[in-house]
C-alpha cells in the first residue's frame, strides 16, 4: 500500500512539475531583448493609450483600434502612402456607441464590386462584434449592427470573409473574465475559433491554449491563429464549407499577439511580446515584430524585424507593412512608425 501511495505521489509531482516547467517556458521571465530596428523610427503623434490591433487595406490605408486603457474607445486611420506620419481619429456614428466601446481586434472587408469598406471590431467591453460602414469622404464609421451569439463567448480578434461573415477567436468557452483568466493561467486548451455567417455560427477549431490574433491568406485558403502561450502560429486549411483543417504549427518562440498578412506577398507580420511575463507584469515590457515568409508552406522563414527592451516601445501587439513603411501598435502605449531600409 505504501509503495502504491509513493508511486501515485511521484506521478502527481511529475505532472505538476511538468506543468510548472511549461508555464515558466511560456512566460519566458528571464528573456533579455536585444534592440534592433529596420531603419529610423519615430512615435506617431496622437496615440498614447494603445493601438491594440491594426488592419491594412489593399491600398495602404491602416485602421487602428484604441481603447483598452480608455473608457471611450476610439478608431484611427492612417495612409501609409503619405510621406507624412499623420494619423486621424475616425468619427464613430452614433457617438453614443463610444460610451460602451472598447475596441481590440479589428478587420477590414473591401467589397470587390462596390469598393465599400466595412469594419469588423471586437468590443472587449461587451464581448460582442460591432460592424461599421466606413465613409472616406468624411472619415466616419457608421454603425451597422451589433453581433452576438452563444458561440462568441470571449472574442479577442476577428478576420472578415464577407459583408456579414467572419472568423473570430474565443479566448475561452467562459464569458466571465475571471474564469477566462483562470483558464489561461492554467493552460487549459479551451480556446476556439468560431465561424459566423449571417446569424448562424459554428465552432471550426478548438483545443487551443489561448487563441489570440487571427488572419487569412490573400487567396482565402489558409487561416492563421496566434497562440501566445504556445509561442507560435497555428495554420489551418480553409475548406469550401468554411470549416478548418489543422495543418501545422509555426514556432516563433515569442508570445505572438496579432497577425497581419501582406496582401501582395502573403507574408505574416506579427506583433509579439518577447517575454509574456514582462507583458503582464511590467510597466515597460519589451516589444518585437516578426515577419514570416512562406507561412503556408512546410518551410516558413521567421525573421525578427524589430525588437526593443521597452524603452522606445512597450508591449507591441500588432504590426503592418506597406511599401517600405512599418507601423507597430501596442496594447496600451504609444505607436511606432519605422522606415524600412533592409531587404524584405
Amino acid at each position: 500500500m505504501a509503495k502504491l501511495v509513493t508511486i501515485i505521489a511521484v506521478v502527481i509531482l511529475a505532472v505538476v512539475g511538468q506543468h510548472i516547467c511549461r508555464f515558466i517556458l511560456a512566460l519566458n521571465p528571464f528573456h533579455h531583448t536585444y534592440n534592433h530596428s529596420p531603419g529610423p523610427c519615430q512615435h506617431v503623434p496622437g496615440i498614447t493609450t494603445g493601438s491594440e490591433d491594426l488592419a491594412l487595406t489593399s491600398t495602404g490605408r491602416v485602421f487602428v483600434s484604441s481603447g483598452p486603457d480608455d473608457r471611450h474607445g476610439k478608431l484611427f486611420t492612417m495612409d501609409l502612402n503619405s510621406p507624412d506620419v499623420e494619423i486621424s481619429q475616425v468619427s464613430i456614428q452614433p457617438e453614443s456607441l463610444r460610451d460602451n466601446f472598447v475596441p481590440v481586434g479589428i478587420s477590414v472587408y473591401e467589397d470587390p464590386a462596390s469598393k465599400e469598406i466595412r469594419l469588423f471590431v471586437v468590443n472587449f467591453k461587451s464581448f460582442e462584434i460591432e460592424t461599421f460602414r466606413y465613409d472616406s469622404s468624411t472619415n466616419t464609421a457608421h454603425h451597422i449592427k451589433t453581433i452576438k451569439h452563444p458561440l462568441i463567448t470571449s472574442p479577442n480578434d476577428i478576420v472578415a470573409t464577407g459583408p456579414d461573415s467572419f472568423y473570430v477567436t474565443n479566448m475561452s468557452f467562459f464569458s466571465n473574465l475571471i474564469f477566462v483568466a483562470f483558464s489561461l493561467l492554467t493552460f487549459l486548451p479551451v480556446s476556439s475559433v468560431t465561424y459566423y455567417n449571417n446569424g448562424e455560427a459554428r465552432t471550426v477549431a478548438d483545443g487551443i491554449k489561448f487563441a489570440n490574433g487571427i488572419n487569412m491568406s490573400p487567396d482565402g485558403q489558409v487561416i492563421y491563429v496566434a497562440s501566445p502561450l504556445e509561442r507560435g502560429i497555428k495554420v489551418y486549411h480553409r475548406r469550401p464549407d468554411n470549416s478548418l483543417e489543422f495543418k501545422n504549427d509555426i514556432m516563433v518562440y515569442s508570445a505572438v499577439d496579432n497577425v497581419n498578412v501582406d496582401p501582395t506577398s502573403g507574408s505574416l507580420w506579427i506583433g509579439a511580446h518577447p517575454s509574456f511575463w514582462q507583458a503582464v507584469g511590467s510597466k515597460s515590457p519589451g516589444s518585437q515584430v516578426l515577419q514570416v515568409k512562406h507561412a503556408e508552406s512546410s518551410n516558413p522563414v521567421v525573421t525578427s524585424i524589430y525588437a526593443n527592451n521597452g524603452k522606445e516601445l512597450s508591449g507591441s501587439s500588432a504590426a503592418v507593412y506597406h511599401n517600405g513603411h512599418l507601423l507597430i501598435g501596442t496594447v496600451s502605449n504609444k505607436m511606432l512608425y519605422c522606415k524600412v531600409n533592409i531587404p524584405i
